[in-house]
């Protein structure tokens, strides 16, 4: 859901070190772009869930994107389906058997009322796949009967490569303050997974918590909740997410917005017993004071600060984050931790533009990738709010870059609720094996299908252009 109460003091977060965008390698090329969300199956509306007429049909946010490691070839998205102010339909689940070159879209049964449950609306869809085949839902299912609504942390699982799915299971109980979840399988250990979320919560002694809960039998059954990490009393965590390490250790990658103190920066959290406990976080670099970005004909620019997290073969973990200085003016943050998320570096890629809403990823071959949206092809005084989707690729842990164009321009003026930032708070990569597959939002003029369209996109090296590379094969 929307977490406009703690986003609106607009954070900033994290500034680092210049790093030349300079090439380590080849370019990397776009194919297979094409929209996976299609029409809307809910064009009729879902009879019985509150402000369902709010709703907007074929405005679709927030995808998420996962590769199956037992079928490199099964690539999975979800996305938020028919997103309106106040709710949002539900979420909606594409898989492709293929690499991407065609897909086929399904629902979660039960997950709102226009599944067949109770909840009013489905938010926060998250994706992963484990080592088994296993394929994990997460998300939130929503009471909007009250405001704030009440949220259930769910969770559901396929065992198909994400034709079918189980009904959710309930990980948290419905409350006004569970928010922002993420759920990762793990790549080794079968039928377990994690999920992790935030808890918004302004009642004493407890405020503003992260959570955990993981599953050891593919989904079925989920732990009592546990904390990771509990801020001070004008400060909150947000937007957690959990990578597995090879040596089984599990890193919880956080934002924390400290009103009190006047900064904003993200943290990582280790547990060394599946998840069991927690050891205390270590702070990710430098800080910034918290600011927001006004466009000078539009108003608010879209910075959610919802940090991406992936983890290399080798064990490095990295983060991107948003690193603007001004609203023609930013890059994109990435830390690093080649020590199980002890110690960390960080630098910056500078684009020469507002950045937004980078999700980072690490292939079978440790390249590291890293997409955002920019807007460097914005022009004042146009009407027009441009922006475009890039991608860069680094072959040294990121010590240097190289840039590729993914898609657009594209109009967010005409997504019609920027207070979802235009396009939602986060957009999917995941590392194939030598490339990567990318699922972002698109407004006018490439959405057909509504004021938003979900597409996907294989990125991958330019040195090899046949239509048949190993990843199609394996």
């Amino acid at each position: 859901m929307c977490v406009r109460s703690f986003l609106a003091v607009g954070s900033a977060l994290l500034v680092s070190a210049l790093l030349a965008a300079a090439a380590s390698a080849g370019p990397y090329k776009v194919r297979n772009l094409q929209a996976i969300s299609g029409p809307s199956p809910f064009a009729a509306g879902c009879p019985g869930a509150l402000f369902d007429d709010t709703n907007i049909t074929g405005h679709e946010l927030e995808p998420m994107i996962t590769v199956n490691p037992a079928r490199p070839r099964n690539i999975i998205a979800a996305w938020k389906q028919d997103v309106g102010p106040d709710s949002t339909r539900s979420d909606l689940v594409a898989s492709s058997q293929n690499g991407g070159r065609t897909w086929t879209r399904t629902t979660i049964p039960g997950l709102s009322v226009c599944t067949g449950g109770t909840a009013d609306a489905a938010s926060d869809p998250w994706l992963s796949a484990g080592g088994d085949g296993t394929v994990y839902f997460g998300g939130l299912a929503a009471d909007i009967s009250t405001a704030p609504p009440t949220n259930a942390v769910v969770a559901s699982q396929s065992g198909d490569g994400g034709r079918t799915w189980a009904s959710p299971a309930t990980v948290a109980p419905p409350l006004q303050t569970n928010e922002t979840d993420a759920i990762t399988a793990n790549p080794t250990l079968d039928g377990h997974a994690y999920m992790v979320w935030a808890n918004f919560t302004g009642e004493l002694p407890r405020t503003n918590p992260l959570e955990f809960s993981r599953t050891t039998d593919n989904g079925t059954t989920w732990s009592p909740p546990v904390l990771i990490d509990q801020p001070g009393l004008f400060a909150t965590d947000q937007a957690p997410r959990l990578l597995v390490l090879p040596d089984g250790t599990l890193l919880t990658v956080f934002a924390r917005i400290d009103l009190e103190a006047g900064f904003g920066a993200h943290y990582a959290a280790r547990s060394l017993d599946e998840g069991q406990t927690w050891l205390p976080p270590v702070e990710l670099g430098p800080r910034l004071p918290l600011t927001e970005f006004l466009h000078p004909e539009f108003g608010h620019l879209p910075q959610p600060h919802f940090p991406s997290a992936a983890v290399a073969p080798d064990g490095t973990a990295y983060v991107a984050f948003e690193n603007n200085s001004s609203v023609t003016s930013g890059g994109i943050g990435v830390a690093r931790s080649r020590d199980g998320g002890l110690t960390w570096s960080s630098s910056t890629l500078r684009v020469s533009a507002y950045g937004f809403e980078p999700a980072i990823a690490v292939n079978q071959h440790g390249t590291v990738g890293l997409m955002w949206y920019d807007l460097r092809n914005d022009r004042p005084g146009d009407a027009a709010l441009t922006a475009d989707v890039w991608f860069a690729h680094s072959h040294n842990r990121g010590r240097s870059w190289r840039q590729t164009h993914v898609a657009g321009p594209t109009d967010l003026r005409t997504a019609p609720l920027p207070a979802h930032n235009y396009v939602g708070e986060y957009q999917g990569l995941a590392g194939l094996r030598r490339g990567f597959a990318a699922d972002f939002t698109l407004a006018a003029p490439q959405a057909q299908n509504g004021p938003t369209d979900i597409f996907f996109a294989r990125i991958r090296p330019g040195d090899r252009d046949d239509e048949d590379d190993e990843d199609d094969r394996r």
